[in-house]
């Protein structure tokens, strides 16, 4: 028995069916690769950026504490070009810290300068503290696809 016209003109059509199919299927399979993958590098940088950020807080408090409960630190004395604080002295100072625990491989490098000027009859002193984060040896560094910096700047008087 024969079969109908119909039939045998759509004999082809399946096979092509079938392989517009498997690379639909393709593309689109490569395409969920793509953005898993772009997401998954987000993820990381944006995890990165955090830790830098904790970084350059965690050497701005650092510096807070030299300044006001170890005035008499080596730190402090450089930020305030004396060893206290006196109207008419400036200073600066600075200083790398290499940080540990969930901060390994970051860096805080710290930068104070301070000035001591008289208001009234009170001596009062300004600092200016930048403390900047970042994941490699010293801040800042080479930049490249996965250096991370934060930056955070702060005033203190006493």
């Amino acid at each position: 028995m024969k079969r109908p016209l119909a039939f045998r003109s759509a004999r082809g059509f399946t096979l092509v069916l079938a392989i517009f199919l498997l690379v639909s299927l393709a593309g689109i399979a490569a395409f969920l690769l793509t953005v898993s993958s772009l997401q998954q590098e987000s993820v990381v940088a944006d995890e990165q950026g955090a830790r830098a950020y904790q970084a350059a807080r965690a050497g701005a408090e650092w510096a807070a504490y030299q300044i006001m409960q170890n005035s008499a630190g080596a730190f402090a004395v450089a930020c305030n070009g004396a060893a206290s604080c006196t109207a008419g002295t400036t200073g600066s100072a600075t200083q790398t810290l290499t940080l540990a625990g969930g901060l390994n491989g970051f860096t805080s490098s710290v930068q104070c300068s301070g000035s001591g000027h008289t208001e009234g009859s009170a001596t009062v002193c300004v600092y200016a503290i930048t403390s900047t984060g970042c994941n490699q040896g010293s801040c800042p560094g080479t930049a490249g696809t996965t250096y991370v910096e934060r930056q955070i700047r702060l005033t203190l008087t006493n």
